[in-house]
């Protein structure tokens, strides 16, 4: 077994993690519909934070070619997935007890923003640091969008941290699954090209 297949076990776990809260926090909302209060903004994050654990599990995989797998390069990879992963179980609240009310989702993610988007935006770093140690030409070949994107999405996640607006999280969610949508279209182009 090579290096990055050993070490892609633990990374996979993690973001694994990750989408089981995600899919378990998706499940009890269902099992408790009746006696739960559902929020948009909060169902549309839900829907963000997936796609992001499905697009970092995604591009993991450039990662094959590094011949060395130095043990901090491999605590650095492993931030990414364990930002996800903590978003994840910050987006949901505990499960309800049987006979109780229902959760307010709005409520808890308005309540739990600022925690929220401080972690889920230090992905933005994390991974921009993440695509230069693939290497000078990996991170040219991005282009100049990926880092102006970069930029943009760290600042709404900086400025959504602080806001209570609720508003500006309206704004910011529909943003985000567009921003991660046509960013995954990139991501899978760069992907299946090999870069």
């Amino acid at each position: 077994m090579d290096p990055f297949t050993y070490l892609s076990v633990l990374i996979s776990i993690v973001l694994a993690l990750g989408m089981t809260r995600v899919l378990l926090g998706v499940g009890e909302m269902l099992q408790a519909r009746h006696r739960v209060h559902f929020h948009w903004i909060q169902s549309l994050w839900t829907l963000n934070l997936f796609l992001y654990l499905v697009i970092a599990w995604w591009i993991f995989y450039r990662w094959r070619f590094q011949p060395h797998w130095p043990f901090f390069l491999f605590l650095f990879v492993l931030i990414s997935p364990t930002l996800l992963y903590l978003a994840a179980v910050v987006l949901f609240p505990s499960e309800c007890p049987p006979g109780e009310h229902g959760h307010d989702y709005g409520e808890h993610f308005f309540r739990n923003h600022r925690v929220f988007f401080t972690v889920f935006g230090l992905f933005v770093p994390v991974d921009v640091v993440d695509t230069l140690l693939k290497g000078h030409a990996h991170f040219l070949a991005l282009g100049p969008k990926y880092i102006i994107s970069s930029a943009i999405l760290f600042i709404l996640f900086a400025v959504a941290a602080i806001t209570p607006s609720k508003r500006y999280h309206a704004f910011f969610a529909i943003y985000a699954l567009l921003h991660t949508l046509v960013m995954s279209d990139v991501l899978y182009y760069n992907l299946r090209s090999g870069i």
